[in-house]
């Protein structure tokens, strides 16, 4: 357990942390973590659109791969693997331990417990604001997101889907973004500071998900998770209670998308 998570006065701690074993700063989190989606997703994307010319496919085979639950399946991992070992690649660079992101100790009961509190609050919180939002901005609240799965049928296909959206995500969004980034933010920055940069820049890569335009909802929706999921990062010095929360989160829209409101 972190030294934060060990001060019964105060839950946060406003101040910079001690970086101790932390070898970058803000300028390299926001830069390496930009660099390596930017990478990811290019070498992923390139990967993905040679390997059916590569096996000889015909044009229209391959653009229906591509656009297949198999081929976005095979996308995204691609992607999320790429995004891991960029950045384990830099942390090897700058003699960083795998540690020092939230990888402390092994999850604990507690963290079941301050899932269960912030995902109450979360969901609270972005009904708010979303409806601050309509009432302020005239925002579309039925705007349909894209998220690449609009032909799930089989449940192989299905389980496909639950594994790219509810089992990866979670991991590999919660060990750049409130492992590496905000950790890299908040070695020098205060806790607020480092809690919105983390949750615009995680933000940011939702809003072109909308079909026709910026995809506010989405924005808010994961502004406002990212805030909740860099509060457990802080508070319990860990990525577990996160990772946690963030696959919950990610399981409703699944259940809901996919099982209670099939394609």
């Amino acid at each position: 357990m972190s030294n934060v998570s060990s001060k019964p006065a105060a839950l946060l701690d406003p101040e910079p942390r001690n970086a101790h074993g932390v070898t970058w700063g803000p300028a390299a989190a926001v830069l390496v973590s930009a660099l390596a989606m930017a990478g990811a997703y290019l070498t992923a994307g390139l990967v993905a659109y040679m390997l059916p010319h590569l096996l000889g496919w015909q044009p229209e085979r391959a653009a229906k791969w591509f656009d297949s639950v198999s081929g976005q399946f095979a996308f995204l991992m691609l992607a999320e693997a790429a995004i891991v070992v960029i950045i384990w690649r830099f942390l090897r660079y700058r003699k960083a331990q795998i540690t020092t992101l939230g990888f402390k100790r092994r999850p604990q009961l507690m963290d079941a417990v301050w899932v269960l509190i912030t995902f109450g609050a979360y969901f609270i919180a972005v009904m708010v604001l979303t409806a601050f939002a309509k009432a302020l901005f005239h925002i579309d609240l039925d705007q349909k997101q894209e998220l690449g799965f609009d032909t799930v049928v089989s449940n192989g296909e299905r389980l496909l889907t639950f594994i790219s959206l509810v089992v990866v995500p979670p991991l590999v969004e919660e060990f750049m973004f409130r492992g590496f980034l905000f950790t890299g933010l908040r070695s020098k920055l205060p806790f607020a500071w480092a809690a919105v940069i983390t949750s615009i820049l995680f933000a940011s890569l939702h809003l072109a998900e909308g079909a026709g335009g910026v995809l506010w909802v989405a924005g808010i929706d994961t502004f406002v998770l990212s805030l909740f999921l860099c509060f457990l990062r802080e508070r319990t010095g860990n990525l577990w209670a996160g990772i946690a929360l963030h696959a919950v989160k990610n399981s409703v829209a699944f259940l809901y998308l996919y099982v209670f409101v099939p394609h």
